[in-house]
């Protein structure tokens, strides 16, 4: 048996509350708070980038480094069109050589595609275990259509055998060429045509769901009211209101993280839900151009042994709120170093920052760890 031995997740410490972003653009409120589900939106640090995201995410759950045979990294917010993020997170975290170390590419799938492919790697090296993660920062700029459904954070997977929270099971994938999103290189941020998108995910997900019913289904969610619609697909397979509940909680004050969206709801249902021993969780995947897969994973008994609920809840509760001009600086902060070829950080991280980018020199980037 092979799956997710540990999970953990980060976000930024700061946010801009949905009713502060719409009083600014002229719009009632509750049109970002109950029509797409959104009550805070993650705005990433000065010192941050999808690296130090991703290891601030991994570094609690290593706990076995030697062991680590694979990295893979999945984001669609890469640094560099030919090094992997993966290169620079191996070196920050410490792991050791031997060690394969690749990034993967696919919309908001490639973490699940990423997950699979770590679970077969391990089956196949016994007494190995693989580190998987995404880190991603989804940004549209300031007064667009896609400006409510931002956000930035990393997810981190230890994947091993004997899993101690869930077995991964194979899925049913579904992939079409479509334009409902993308991002070419003549383009800093995505071109989105959000209503086909919407009928595209829809599509995937009628074409991979098993018509099966399951208590807790984990849905892609790059807005929080995006499970809602989602379940509503579902008909009478649908899972409960109390259910789509925990789903939500973590998504709806984090906003959209491309690729850890759909891992944000699992950490909502392992956070929220009674005890989950025994029980099979429907996920579904869906990453837009597009390829969408619904796999399910098994919740072992004691799995709550082994995640720190209180740690991830408290993360949430001690951000910090930026009014619009704090979020302004920040994204037209980030928006400037991203086409940096020399750069220093002057250092004004947070005291709990861990990881930090510390320069970027002839195009390479510096990290460190404080």
């Amino acid at each position: 048996m092979v799956g997710i031995d540990r999970i953990n997740y980060y976000t930024p410490r700061t946010y801009l509350d949905m009713t502060t972003l719409a009083e600014a653009r002229g719009v009632d409120p509750n049109k970002y708070i109950k029509g797409i589900g959104q009550e805070q939106m993650a705005v990433l640090g000065e010192h941050e980038d999808i690296i130090t995201m991703a290891a601030e995410a991994a570094a609690p759950i290593l706990d076995d480094k030697d062991a680590i045979d694979l990295i893979v990294f999945a984001t669609e917010s890469g640094v560099d069109f030919s090094k992997a993020a993966s290169i620079y997170l191996q070196h920050l975290l410490e792991i050791p050589n031997p060690v394969r170390a690749i990034e993967m590419k696919q919309a908001c799938y490639a973490l699940t595609s990423g997950l699979h492919l770590a679970t077969d790697f391990v089956k196949s090296h016994p007494g190995k275990k693989a580190l998987v993660v995404s880190s991603d920062i989804a940004w549209y700029g300031f007064e667009t259509a896609g400006e409510v459904t931002q956000g930035a954070g990393a997810i981190a997977i230890i994947v091993a055998e004997n899993p101690r929270i869930a077995r991964v099971n194979s899925g049913v994938p579904y992939t079409e060429d479509v334009p409902d999103f993308y991002r070419p290189n003549t383009s800093d941020v995505p071109i989105v045509d959000g209503k086909f998108s919407i009928d595209c995910y829809n599509k995937a997900l009628i074409e991979t769901f098993p018509k099966h019913t399951y208590k807790y289904v984990g849905f892609h969610m790059p807005f929080a009211k995006m499970a809602d619609k989602a379940n509503r697909i579902l008909e009478e397979f649908a899972i409960s209101d109390d259910a789509l509940t925990c789903v939500k909680s973590y998504s709806k004050t984090i906003g959209n993280i491309y690729n850890g969206s759909l891992y944000l709801a699992l950490i909502g249902i392992l956070t929220h839900a009674d005890d989950l021993s025994g029980e099979t969780i429907g996920m579904f995947s869906y990453g837009s151009g597009s390829i969408g897969e619904f796999f399910t994973l098994d919740i072992v008994e004691g799995y709550d042994n082994y995640m720190d609920t209180d740690a991830w809840q408290t993360h949430l509760t001690s951000r910090h709120a930026l009014d619009m001009k704090g979020y302004e600086q920040a994204m037209n902060a980030f928006m400037a170093r991203e086409k940096m070829h020399d750069y220093a950080y002057q250092d004004r991280a947070p005291e709990q920052a861990t990881y930090v980018l510390s320069a970027i020199r002839n195009g390479h980037r510096e990290y460190q760890k404080r």
